[in-house]
């Protein structure tokens, strides 16, 4: 179809049919916009891909977000919940006491190990002090011993008495040996003390894990027990946040594969408008696809590369939150092209 607007209406907007109109300009011009919004709309296709190849020559931009790295907080030991000490959102330091849980099958054989080694102990006290006793006669009968050679050599007693003195330290001395035999433990009792000792220390480290403690300042970012809960090795029971760690993740698109390498200067743009510089501080070594919150109506479904970066500049205090939204903008084709 071809547009005339050199009519004789259009020469003449005031007549229609040789009648003078009033209105006729207005309706003239309201026809014309009709017209160039026709062609606006049917031209629209053309103009998006034109502006959508030359903005890619001018401006490259990727998506981009703040993640805060999680950490999960596992059961090393079967149990039930008994006590948590913390609720979703605290802010917790070092060293905090997060979860405690119960294991009464832990400790009965703790108990049951100490009691064992305290029968053993205890089997040994009568015997030891025999030997103190014995250790006492002994020392009394050399004692008398000396005292006797003494006086025979001075003639104020028999050899028969200093004789009988002698036998008497000789009875001694077997006695003593023959108590410290017994008091002397076999192989097999050597054998059975090290292995309780053993197992106690097993057990203590067993009944500590139960007790589960922040190994630096974190934030609770999300509790999935209860307490009375009976859990497992390796059941998750929360899920932590450094505070203070900020890491910024970019979905570049594949085919711009030759931008991804260490070192790569981009920009960030953050909510505010502000622009920051930073660098790729890694190699990609994952190809994903945009998370639902990051998806617009515009974006295909093609794998992107997941790249670390990180600002130049230190990303302010107000900024360090999680999943926040960030443009990053890479150097054009164009400006790559340039000197």
């Amino acid at each position: 179809m071809k547009v005339r607007f050199t009519s004789n209406k259009e020469r003449n907007p005031a007549q229609d049919g040789g009648l003078k109109v009033i209105y006729a300009p207005s309706k003239r011009i309201a026809y014309r916009l009709r017209w160039y919004l026709i062609l606006l709309v049917v031209a629209s296709p053309f103009i998006w891909f034109s502006s959508k190849l030359i903005g890619s020559m001018v401006l490259l931009d990727a998506p981009a977000r703040t993640v805060q790295p999680l950490t999960e907080v596992r059961a090393l030991e079967s149990g039930t919940i008994r006590q948590l000490r913390v609720k979703t959102g605290d802010q917790v330091a070092s060293g905090t006491l997060l979860v405690v849980l119960d294991n009464p099958v832990l400790l009965a054989q703790h108990q049951a190990v100490m009691d064992t080694l305290d029968v053993m102990t205890l089997g040994g006290t009568p015997l030891q002090r025999q030997q103190q006793i014995l250790h006492q006669q002994l020392e009394r009968a050399r004692l008398r011993s000396i005292e006797l050679q003494r006086l025979v050599d001075m003639g104020a007693a028999t050899r028969g008495e200093l004789y009988q003195a002698r036998d008497l330290l000789n009875d001694r001395q077997v006695a003593l040996a023959e108590i410290e035999r017994q008091l002397a433990p076999t192989n097999d009792q050597e054998i059975y003390t090290r292995r309780n000792q053993s197992d106690l220390i097993a057990l203590d480290k067993r009944l500590e894990q139960l007790q589960i403690t922040a190994n630096s300042d974190v934030v609770i970012r999300d509790i999935v027990v209860n307490e009375g809960e009976a859990v497992g090795p390796g059941t998750l029971l929360m899920q932590l946040q450094k505070r203070g760690i900020v890491e910024i993740e970019v979905y570049l698109d594949a085919r711009q594969r030759e931008l991804a390498r260490i070192g790569q200067e981009l920009k960030l743009r953050l909510p505010d408008g502000q622009w920051l510089d930073a660098k790729v501080t890694s190699e990609p070594k994952l190809v994903t696809r945009l998370p639902p919150g990051m998806r617009t109506a515009f974006d295909n479904d093609a794998s992107k590369l997941l790249l670390m970066v990180e600002t130049i500049e230190l990303l302010g205090q107000e900024w360090q939150i999680d999943n926040l939204p960030l443009t990053a903008r890479f150097p054009s084709r164009f400006q790559r092209w340039l000197p």
